[in-house]
């Protein structure tokens, strides 16, 4: 992916996922209509907005499945954050996805809390009832992936 802008479209179902934590756009900087155009709004105002990157990406990536360009492009004009910062955080997320993925994802924590409590054995089940992790399994419709710390080591 290149890291700029790409003037990428971001789907109906992307725009109204990230419109319902953002709100609808005020101006054609951030994605409104072009009809005004010569209003300029950021400085403090958008940086005081750069803390919601994180769960824009979740509301997106969970109401479509996946964060396509189009999605990025317009959670960056929203929030004035680099496409380069943005997907290095899309990115890096295991629960996160910038390509293509069924709707319904497993993730297994597969870090040392979690394999003490027998993650091994949960991933050797899920091997042989839906194939090797990261496949789609039978009809394409589920997935599952190793993952890395999900967040709840006191739960393992």
């Amino acid at each position: 992916m290149d890291l700029r802008f790409r003037d990428v479209a971001p789907t109906e179902e992307e725009r109204a996922a990230v419109d319902a934590l953002l709100g609808p756009p005020s101006s054609a900087w951030d994605g409104g209509g072009r009809d005004d155009i010569r209003v300029a709004r950021g400085g403090h105002e958008a940086r005081e907005r750069r803390d919601l990157l994180l769960p824009a990406l979740h509301a997106v990536n969970d109401r479509v499945g996946w964060i396509s360009e189009g999605a990025l492009d317009y959670i960056c004009r929203r929030l004035t954050v680099a496409p380069a910062e943005a997907y290095g955080v899309a990115t890096f997320y295991a629960l996160l996805s910038v390509e293509p993925r069924p709707r319904r994802v497993v993730h297994v924590c597969t870090d040392l809390a979690c394999r003490a409590a027998g993650s091994a054995e949960l991933c050797r089940s899920l091997e042989d009832s839906l194939g090797p992790h990261g496949r789609p399994a039978g009809d394409g419709d589920v997935v599952w992936h190793h993952s890395p710390c999900l967040g709840l080591c006191e739960r393992a």
